[in-house]
């Protein structure tokens, strides 16, 4: 079993590297809310992004709160939506939640089979600590996040995916999603960015707090 999850961490940090997630540059199409906007507009826009006719859409799945990872594949694996309606995962974007702490997020490529989205929180904990450098600060918190990360941590709070609108808005009604945000129907794969929409962020699109004590991981 080692060595399966092994080889499975090891294909998905080669296909990240291969194929890095694309920076959060605001030039083209963008998953995920702006900087400053009220949350509340934010819903709202995502929600009318799955009005149209039913065809296969890039979209941002943002959640509740915080999910394991088994538990958010189950959650778009769902058996009882029509077998012809599947959903395509490309990103699991993770962040460790620590009060008063800002944490690094990141997103990483998911795999398509339930091993590797689960395994896919080991290349989180990859990226965390290439993120994590510039003061001792951010060092520590990134050694703390990676160690939970690699624990199998309730850290995911959001997916990029690729579903049809029906689908698409199948998946907003459930309880554990906060929102899910549809691109237009000519967006190419790689061509856009993503911005999350953490949970701690109710009001505001803005930086949370930073000046809380650092745990032990």
């Amino acid at each position: 079993m080692v060595l399966v999850v092994g080889v499975l961490v090891a294909g998905l940090y080669v296909v990240g590297r291969l194929n890095p997630v694309p920076a959060p540059v605001i030039t083209g199409d963008v998953l995920g809310p702006d900087n400053g906007e009220e949350v509340s507009a934010y819903l709202v826009r995502a929600e009318a992004s799955l009005s149209g006719a039913d065809d296969e859409r890039w979209a941002l799945i943002s959640l509740v709160d915080p999910m394991e990872t088994v538990d958010v594949w189950s959650l778009t694996q769902n058996t009882s939506m029509p077998r012809n309606a599947s959903t395509s995962l490309s990103q699991s974007i993770f962040n460790v939640p620590i009060d008063r702490v800002q944490t690094p997020t990141v997103a990483v490529p998911s795999g398509n089979t339930e091993s590797s989205f689960i395994a896919s929180s080991q290349v989180a904990a990859v990226s965390v600590l290439q993120r994590s450098t510039g003061t001792e600060r951010a060092r520590a918190v990134g050694d703390v996040a990676a160690a939970r990360l690699r624990a199998g941590c309730v850290c995911v709070i959001g997916v990029v995916v690729r579903a049809s609108l029906d689908r698409l808005r199948t998946l907003a009604e459930m309880s554990q999603v906060r929102a899910v945000q549809a691109l237009p129907a000519d967006a190419s794969s790689g061509l856009f960015s993503v911005v999350p929409l953490l949970p701690t962020m109710t009001t505001v699109v803005a930086p949370t707090p930073d000046d809380g004590a650092i745990p032990a991981a």
